[in-house]
């Protein structure tokens, strides 16, 4: 693959992954400001102007990709708009939320400790508050608005990057936080938009992606997955058997190893298996001469 093509498949996928975190990080401070719980140090995740929170992240990321780009689609262009609008909305409401916590009066305008002069002061402090609390409120109505249509967008971006190459593996290891976002019919939804047969699909896919990076473990249970689903599916079935030999091998378990390479080298499949013909006859080579120097010993 092009380096520069694999440069933006990832930064595709952090998007998205950042995407994730501002929704999900959003419904955690609504849930305690309706619990009446919300401090300023539980917001800085969410948002910030030094570059720590993740809706900053977001902003930066967008504005990188699509703000000054030609090939950019208006589906990209306008998410930018809206993470751009959200972080505005975002800052004033952590600035609402600052004012409340920080300078909110200690003393209550009946205190004896006050002289006339404080009491009014205190008094025109409250009605800020009252103000600054009205205008928190009304910026977690507005920025609830935001979130949801950013969350619809965010599943027309996923669509918009079917072809990504990480995004099968992405979204099996995401489905909590997918689901959380979206509920479990409107993830399943997205899976069957996204691909044909969109469970066995999305597991087959994954697999193939651990396959690749040869994490040969994690591809054969997924790959033994995708068999329940299909037990005919010859090709999962090559995959299954190929994976485990390589599995035991590395587990130095020869003879189990030396098993299921012969029963992925029986299988008479064509297409795309055939690349992993060549691995497959050194894999059962070395295993013959690991188990005669075992029997040899």
């Amino acid at each position: 693959m092009h380096p520069k093509r694999t440069n933006i498949d990832k930064k595709q996928i952090d998007l998205i992954k950042e995407s994730i975190c501002v929704v999900t990080k959003c419904m955690e401070c609504r849930t305690l400001f309706m619990q009446g719980t919300l401090c300023f140090a539980s917001i800085e995740d969410f948002v910030d102007d030094r570059g720590k929170s993740c809706l900053f992240r977001l902003k930066e990321m967008c504005h990188e990709l699509f703000r000054n780009s030609d090939q950019a689609s208006y589906r990209e262009k306008l998410y930018d708009i809206t993470v751009g609008y959200i972080f505005h909305e975002a800052m004033k409401l952590r600035e609402n939320l600052y004012q409340l916590e920080y300078y909110r009066p200690k003393h209550d305008v009946s205190s004896a400790e006050l002289t006339l002069k404080e009491k009014k002061i205190v008094q025109e402090i409250e009605i800020l508050i009252k103000k600054a609390e009205k205008r928190l409120r009304e910026g977690f109505k507005e920025i609830t608005i935001l979130i949801r249509e950013l969350a619809e967008q965010l599943k027309d971006l996923i669509k918009l990057y079917h072809t990504n190459y990480l995004l099968p593996r992405f979204i099996f290891e995401h489905q909590r936080s997918l689901i959380a976002i979206y509920g479990r019919k409107g993830f399943h939804e997205l899976l069957n938009e996204l691909y044909t047969n969109g469970t066995k699909a999305l597991i087959y896919r994954t697999a193939k992606s651990y396959l690749e990076s040869e994490h040969y473990g994690i591809a054969r249970k997924l790959f033994q997955k995708a068999l329940r689903l299909d037990p005919n599916d010859l090709f999962a079935t090559f995959y299954y058997f190929y994976t485990t030999a390589f599995y035991f091998y590395y587990k130095s378990k020869f003879t189990k190893a030396i098993e299921f390479a012969y029963k992925a080298h029986g299988l008479k499949i064509d297409g795309e298996v055939q690349v992993y013909g060549e691995s497959l006859k050194e894999l059962i080579r070395d295993l013959s001469q690991e188990i005669r120097r075992k029997k040899e010993k």
